[in-house]
């Protein structure tokens, strides 16, 4: 099962997508996951529709819950906890999360924007067993953005005329972000990715030039290497092929 971009958007609009996060407490890291792991269980037991969800652990210890939405408007329904409320009732549901109390410290929900027109070569990103994942966050000036999106496609055009084999994907901050570009590479090991990344900036060539400035218009920039987690998630292969 795959889900395809919604019929009604754009062909280069992408996917749009609901990001649950929570920053699980260093000491707690195996008590949450065992919460995490009853929650998609539940899910899975009683073949919840519409519900499918990917979960991505990050090494700086948050946990990403992706969901891919029609249009903002999905934002105002919970299929997830409609589908817990439905198998177990008001208070299973309540029992069931009170196994996270205690297990993190903040929590947020944010969208997120595939970008089809600047992400690059991303079709082996679905690949089974290709779950590591790389994330560099480059948080824009917000009168930058229109020229973010012109150095994106520029990165693009060196990485098409190079052929460079490894691909990235390229999503954009939606409700609940700051003005944000956020470069996701893949591999399926750690170690596999930064031996492809060193082959991948030898044959780029000089690229100071245009790393400054992508810099320039970076008002903070952050990465962090994590993992697609199927043992967390509910249906990931529903989510896999937009993600």
């Amino acid at each position: 099962m795959c889900l395809t971009p919604i019929q009604a958007q754009e062909a280069d609009e992408g996917q749009k997508f609901i990001v649950h996060e929570d920053m699980v407490k260093p000491s707690k890291i195996a008590e949450y996951e065992t919460a995490s792991k009853a929650f998609s269980e539940v899910l899975k037991e009683h073949g919840a529709v519409g519900a499918e969800y990917l979960a991505v652990s990050l090494d700086d210890m948050r946990y990403l819950y992706v969901s891919p939405i029609d249009n903002m408007a999905a934002l105002d329904s919970r299929p997830v906890f409609e589908a817990l409320n439905e198998a177990l009732g008001e208070e299973g549901t309540k029992a069931l999360m009170s196994k996270f109390d205690g297990t993190y410290d903040t929590h947020r929900d944010y969208v997120l924007n595939l970008s089809n027109e600047l992400s690059y070569n991303s079709g082996e990103i679905v690949e089974e067993g290709v779950y590591f994942r790389h994330f560099d966050y480059h948080f824009v000036y917000a009168d930058k953005e229109t020229e973010a999106k012109a150095i994106s496609k520029e990165w693009k055009e060196l990485y098409t005329s190079k052929n460079i084999p490894q691909g990235y994907r390229i999503y954009t901050g939606g409700l609940g972000t700051e003005p944000l570009i956020m470069v996701v590479q893949w591999a399926k090991s750690a170690e596999e990715f930064y031996a492809q990344q060193a082959k991948t900036q030898e044959a780029l060539g000089d690229i100071k030039d245009l790393m400054d400035r992508t810099m320039a218009i970076t008002r903070k920039f952050e990465s962090y290497d994590g993992r697609i987690r199927p043992d967390l998630s509910y249906q990931p292969e529903a989510v896999m092929a937009g993600n």
